[in-house]
């Protein structure tokens, strides 16, 4: 890739000659002490306690909303003490106005309530820090924070206690070190940031105040001076658990079932801080009962659906095994859905007995610091997993349908010039033990990945580049690497691709990626950025990791024009104009598309956005599913969004996306939002969504016919596409006290796709179609689904917690192809519904 001068030219509309003094970051970052308490503190949120009247108070807070740079708008005073075991915060936050404490559980958003937050960077590596915040309710929240994302699935061990009076509220936090990773015992510096929201004004201000036009966030934080002698505490956490489960289940066909079950199942988690820097988290036999479940989706598409992980096993810590640019061209190298995945293989006969997931029998994780490098490593163990079934002859028989493996994560980064300057590694490692045939034809025995990443910003962090480059390599049976060529993120066996070759003797593959990037990330008005990313036809991650598609070269330009001074009719406002280009290693166009987006806040908080689309005709690779190459029409969309004021009791929001392309092509959604929190106690959300489309021409099937040539042998099917889809998620959250709380989602859907006559493409490269002369089963479809679950959460003592959950699913389909919502409706009622009853409590050890 020669993108170089390319990077240069981009650069020369984002150059805005010096800063101006608002663009300058605080040249003195302020500096907090901490004392040691010389009595004990009695954590009661009242901060009057002989210890407390010998330690500094902070009480400088800057505005960062709604009056940047203003002093806040009311006073707060904090104070830090220490004793050998833990850090303790005393804040008190005056207030003329209401106070605003709404309860939830723990990890609430913030919302319309008032909080009060420290983030410690322990480390002092400028990159990653530990939150601790809490409401006048006594909600806490915690987090890992770094430069991109609070990650809110850490939970640490800690306590705290608030009072409120008529001057205003008061936290007082205890925060063990135990919770805490950090260099040394004694003169010890960290980085520290206080944070107060004000809910009623939507006000947040902060100690170390950091203008917008100024890349801000960990490195910019404040000291705190004064921690000697500090003990880590205990070296190992347990948390045992047993989990009991009663399933009313309607099996169909399955011999091996019945509608009545309650089995029961334990495991353990623990930590062990095997060194001051080091921490061992694993798990032994998880269990996962409480996770929200996943919604339906109907995918007519030809790339696989990316779900979002869930499970606090492989939520907490993730930050550490972020590799380079993201989803800029290749994918993501550790995709954590690959763990405990459904099983892959179906069984011979619909008599069987076939397991829902794959077992996850362990995994550990081992994160901290060596030297100047953060380290990551992961390793999961899953079972092999067999379906029962009764063949031809009634006769009772198993098959392996998910083979024994072992994964492998390992992470390495350094962190240099205070969080300016990073390099890393990444490599993954998957391993199967295939012991039949079929295992042997359907999966690779071996899969790794790893690269290189890196990151720079300018002295005045105005300016970043950043890069990665990766490659990976499989191995498997012939049978099963050529499964992988024709895939639907490789297609090899494209007829007209002069560049790819599909190899049925291959037994191992090997592919690369790379991307890079400049970004002014900082400054008055104007940002943007210039990436580049190119992902080689053989690259394959998805033994372990996500990837779409490979076979193609991108580059995008964006740029970003801020507005945050108020004025009359908008609190700030932004422009962003970008385009994209795509093209395959063969240098064919397979995406260009153009977007101007804008995004708004009016005074009184409400949000208004929209984004305008022009994608350009180009070829398609992939609407054939590994046929020859045809054309993709030219597209133009739209997207509106509006919200109102979130602090009120009763919040609304609309949004529409449509798209229209030059064949008669169409598509609109429309999705409603509305939420009522008119008690501090509990909130309601609704969101429906209705989606109509008119696709011109959906693959339908493929049928070999050797006597036509312009498809190369193959007559490609198609048919026009009426599609319907309304889902409506539901959300209703219960608060009791801070500790006490009951979550409910639900997500009713019905879908309808009517298909028209079918049709054949008339040659490749082309958008032209005739009718199709043979006959093919009419696909029309009706789907009707309801899945949702409530989980009811009690901390019933310091880190443990109980779980009582219910998950329901019902589901059904029909070949009517109409969208008839009574009938739709009726028949979903109608279905028996699947119900699981799930009793899981854990409890905290510390030997």
């Amino acid at each position: 890739m020669r993108f170089s001068p390319l990077f240069l030219a981009a650069a020369a509309p984002f150059a805005l000659g010096a800063q101006t003094p608002a663009m300058r970051a605080p040249a003195e970052l302020p500096v907090t002490h901490a004392v040691r308490a010389r009595t004990p503190v009695r954590l009661d949120g009242r901060l009057d306690d002989a210890a407390w009247a010998a330690a500094p108070v902070t009480t400088v807070f800057t505005q960062v909303d709604p009056d940047a740079g203003s002093v806040a708008s009311q006073r707060t005073d904090v104070r830090v003490l220490y004793d050998g075991a833990a850090l303790y915060i005393g804040a008190r936050m005056f207030d003329s106005g209401r106070i605003t404490g709404r309860l939830g559980r723990r990890d609430m958003e913030l919302g319309d309530s008032d909080w009060f937050g420290v983030i410690l960077d322990s480390y002092h590596d400028h990159r990653t820090a530990a939150g601790f915040s809490v409401n006048p309710a006594g909600v806490q929240r915690d987090m890992v924070r770094t430069s991109s994302q609070d990650d809110l699935s850490w939970d640490a061990v800690w306590r705290v206690a608030t009072t409120t009076d008529s001057a205003g509220w008061t936290a007082e936090l205890r925060i063990p070190f135990s919770q805490l990773r950090f260099h040394g015992d004694s003169a010890l510096t960290w980085g520290i940031q206080f944070e107060r929201r004000i809910g009623r004004s939507n006000e947040l201000a902060v100690t170390t105040y950091t203008p917008k036009s100024v890349a801000g966030g960990v490195p910019a934080y404040g000291h705190l001076v004064g921690l000697q002698h500090l003990e880590r505490g205990a070296r190992m956490e347990l948390l045992p658990y047993t989990v009991a489960r009663a399933e009313f289940v309607d099996h169909g066909v399955n011999p091996y079932r019945g509608r009545h079950e309650y089995p029961r199942s334990g495991g353990l988690d623990l930590r062990y801080r095997a060194t001051s820097d080091l921490t061992v988290t694993g798990t032994f036999n998880p269990d996962f009962g409480q996770v929200e479940v996943d919604p339906a989706v109907v995918n007519l598409g030809v790339y696989e659906t990316f779900f979002q992980e869930k499970r606090p096993l492989f939520l907490e810590g993730s930050e550490i095994f972020d590799f380079g640019a993201g989803n800029t061209s290749g994918g993501q190298l550790f995709y954590s859905r690959r763990i405990g995945r459904q099983p892959t293989l179906r069984a011979p006969t619909p008599l069987a007995d076939v397991p829902a997931v794959t077992r996850i029998l362990g995994a550990a994780k081992l994160t901290g610091k060596i030297g100047d490098w953060s380290i990551g490593s992961l390793a999961a163990m899953t079972g092999r997993e067999e379906a029962r079934y009764l063949d031809e002859f009634k006769l009772d028989r198993r098959i392996a349908v998910e083979p024994s493996s072992a994964y492998f994560v390992n992470r390495a980064r350094r962190e240099s010039n205070s969080g300016r300057s990073m390099i890393g590694a990444a490599a993954t490692l998957m391993r199967r033990s295939l012991d039949t045939d079929a295992l042997r034809a359907s999966f690779r025995d071996e899969a790794g990945a790893g690269g290189f990443d890196f990151r720079h910003e300018s002295t005045n962090r105005q300016w970043a580049f950043r890069g990665d480059i990766e490659g990976s390599v499989i191995h498997g049976t012939p049978a099963s690497v050529t499964a992988v060529q024709r895939a639907s993120n490789h297609y090899f066996q494209r007829p007209d691709a002069l560049h790819l070759h599909l190899d049925s003797a291959a037994t191992a593959m090997v592919g690369y990626g790379v991307s890079s990037a400049i970004s002014k990330q900082a400054g008055v008005h104007w940002r943007g950025e210039l990436a580049g990313a190119m992902t080689s036809p053989a690259y394959e991650v998805n033994d372990l990791g996500f990837s779409y598609r490979t076979d193609r070269r991108d580059v995008q330009l964006s740029a970003t024009y801020f507005e945050d001074v108020p004025g009359r009719l908008l609190r700030r406002w932004q422009v962003a104009p970008s385009i994209r280009s795509e093209h395959n290693f063969a240098g064919e166009p397979i995406l260009t598309i153009a977007n101007v987006g804008f995004v708004s806040q009016t005074p009184g908080y409400w949000n208004l956005s929209g984004r305008i689309r022009r994608q350009f005709r180009s070829f398609d690779d992939r609407l054939t599913r590994g046929g020859p190459m045809a054309i993709r029409p030219a597209l133009t969309g739209f997207q509106a969004l509006v919200s109102t004021d979130g602090r009120k009791g009763v919040t609304g929001s609309a949004a529409a996306n449509g798209t229209r392309d030059e064949v008669g092509g169409w598509s609109t959604t429309i999705v409603a939002g509305i939420g009522v929190k008119t008690s501090d106690r509990w909130n309601l959300q609704l969101s429906p969504t209705l989606t109509r489309a008119r696709i011109a021409a959906q693959y339908v099937t493929r049928v070999n016919d050797t006597s036509y040539a312009p498809t190369y042998g193959r007559r490609y099917v198609f048919a026009p596409l009426s599609q319907v889809e309304l889902s409506v998620d539901t959300r209703l959250n219960i608060s009791l006290t801070p500790r006490l709380s009951l979550e409910t989602y639900v997500q009713p859907l019905i879908s309808s796709a009517d298909y028209g006559a079918p049709k054949q493409l008339v040659a490749a490269r082309t958008y032209d179609f005739v009718p199709y002369q043979g006959s093919i089963p009419n696909p029309d479809f009706n789907l009707r689904s309801l899945r949702g679950n409530s989980v009811l959460r009690w901390e019933w003592r310091e880190g443990s917690t109980l779980y009582l959950a219910w998950q329901q699913a019902r589901s059904d389909s029909a070949p009517y192809g109409d969208f008839e919502f009574d009938r739709d409706r009726r028949a979903l009622l109608g279905v028996r519904p699947d119900n699981i009853f799930i009793l899981k409590v854990n409890y905290w050890l510390v030997p």
